[in-house]
């Protein structure tokens, strides 16, 4: 399912339409402790982002849940917004902290497996606010200082080998760009954690300006991999938990 985004700006009674559309079966199973996830990518090497802060997922889904029970004025905040909701539409259990500034702090909910609800509060005038709420943060990876795109495999590459040198990719959305090609902007990154490989794209920076969001179709992006693949699995590292190559198809982004 496509992530809804909504902000207080939109209204109140549209957030809690869009909350509503979003909102998990309430026969789902608690996400309540460490997410399972973790435990395979403990020595991940990039910090993330679901779209404000950068944080280090290996720590903050390693955490207990329950930053709705805290004591920060943040999480108070927290606490009396998943409280006062006059449906059950998110959750009010089990939030853990993304990470918290002076001006903002983000929780989410839920499996990174399934999906993850997020929550975006801000100090406005001394208080901190509801400002923002997602249906699915993905956290993305910040490589070379910079948001990573999602890839997938596309159509036209043949079955990776031993002897694969070279792969074809679709490039997931990036942001709005009014057009401008992500295939001539985009950088692979390349790190190895014993037999997988990830690769990672990152897309040039958009000088300062308003663009719209009108697509560009291009061709696989072709991209040649740092030695013949061999006895390597192949991942997309672009995102946190890694999806393996293949995995996902360029219609699914």
């Amino acid at each position: 399912m496509a992530a809804m985004i909504c902000s207080r700006g939109v209204g109140l009674t549209a957030i809690l339409l869009c909350m509503l559309m979003a909102a998990p079966p309430a026969s789902a199973s608690r996400a309540n402790g460490p997410d399972p996830a973790v435990a395979e990518w403990s020595n991940w090497p990039y910090q993330a982002t679901c779209g404000v802060a950068p944080f280090d997922p290996v720590s903050v889904f390693s955490s207990e849940t329950g930053a709705e029970r805290g004591s920060r004025p943040a999480e108070q905040a927290l606490a009396r917004f998943v409280r006062s909701e006059p449906l059950p539409l998110m959750g009010k259990h089990d939030w853990r902290l993304l990470g918290e500034s002076t001006t903002s702090a983000e929780f989410v909910r839920g499996r990174l497996s399934r999906q993850l609800n997020w929550l975006l509060f801000e100090q406005i005038g001394g208080e901190w606010k509801f400002q923002s709420y997602s249906s699915d943060c993905t956290p993305s990876s910040i490589v070379d200082d910079h948001p990573a795109v999602a890839w997938s495999l596309a159509r036209e590459q043949k079955r990776l080998t031993a002897r694969t040198r070279s792969v074809k990719v679709n490039l997931g959305p990036g942001p709005c760009s009014g057009g401008r090609s992500q295939n001539a902007h985009a950088h692979p990154v390349f790190r190895q954690l014993g037999r997988r490989l990830l690769m990672s794209i990152w897309l040039d920076p958009l000088p300062p300006g308003n663009y719209t969001c009108v697509g560009l179709i291009e061709p696989p992006l072709v991209v040649r991999l740092p030695s013949r693949l061999g006895n390597r699995v192949l991942y997309d590292g672009g995102r946190f938990p890694a999806s393996r190559a293949g995995q996902t198809r360029s219609e699914e982004l």
